[in-house]
């Protein structure tokens, strides 16, 4: 046998081995991605055993109800309603881990039933403030102030519905149409002050803060830097 030959079937043996070793990595890799994604599956499944049903529309949705708290010096619990991970892209298409809150759920130690604060899960609640009064003891929370915003082609707009709702839920107040953001919800002498931004102005608003009724609304002219 010449030294050529002895040359290329040695070549032909090293390359015979290393497509033994890519094919057995190959092999590995698709391996470890089937394990994976069907351990994903059957986490998702039981996830979904253990989750409390709350009857939205969409299936596919990655909707679940979050841990529920109680409200600081009452027996009022509260759960939220999220949207989590990827499917929960906000604004103009940034992506990440984010989470939407989409509902609140109330529950009340000796009624039966649990209500919604709003009727459906295709809203995003973008921000909530609560109102509280101090004194020199203790901090008292009244009411929430909570911006809700519609999704429109699956992106949340700008503006949104202002609402103000006592602690169980069961009264709701729309406060303002088109506010872009809450800068202060706070109680004063018996009196429930928001402070928000609608169309690049700042408002403010005051309620009573039993009843939750309007008072009075005015804009908050802002002088103009020379």
């Amino acid at each position: 046998m010449s030294r050529l030959q002895k040359f290329f079937r040695y070549v032909w043996r090293i390359n015979a081995v290393l497509i033994l070793i890519a094919a057995g990595t190959s092999t590995l890799a698709i391996g470890t991605l089937l394990i994976q994604e069907f351990s994903s599956r059957n986490q998702r499944s039981r996830d979904a055993e253990v989750e409390v049903p709350v009857g939205h529309s969409d299936a596919s949705r990655q909707l679940f109800l979050q841990r529920a708290t109680t409200i600081e010096g009452t027996n009022v619990m509260r759960a939220q309603l999220v949207l989590n991970g990827e499917a929960a892209k906000f604004g103009s298409g940034s992506s990440g881990d984010r989470t939407e809150i989409r509902n609140i759920l109330f529950i009340e130690p000796g009624e039966k039933a649990a209500r919604w604060l709003l009727p459906d899960n295709d809203h995003v609640i973008d921000d909530s403030l609560d109102a509280a009064e101090k004194d020199a003891t203790a901090t008292r929370t009244i009411a929430t102030a909570a911006l809700v915003k519609p999704q429109v082609d699956g992106q949340v707009t700008d503006k949104g519905r202002l609402v103000l709702f006592d602690l169980p839920g069961k009264k709701v107040v729309e406060v303002a149409g088109g506010v872009q953001e809450i800068q202060i919800a706070s109680v004063t002498g018996g009196e429930l002050t928001i402070l928000y931004k609608q169309d690049r102005r700042l408002v403010l608003a005051a309620f009573d803060a039993g009843t939750l009724a309007k008072r009075r609304e005015q804009q908050i002219e802002v002088p103009q830097l020379k």
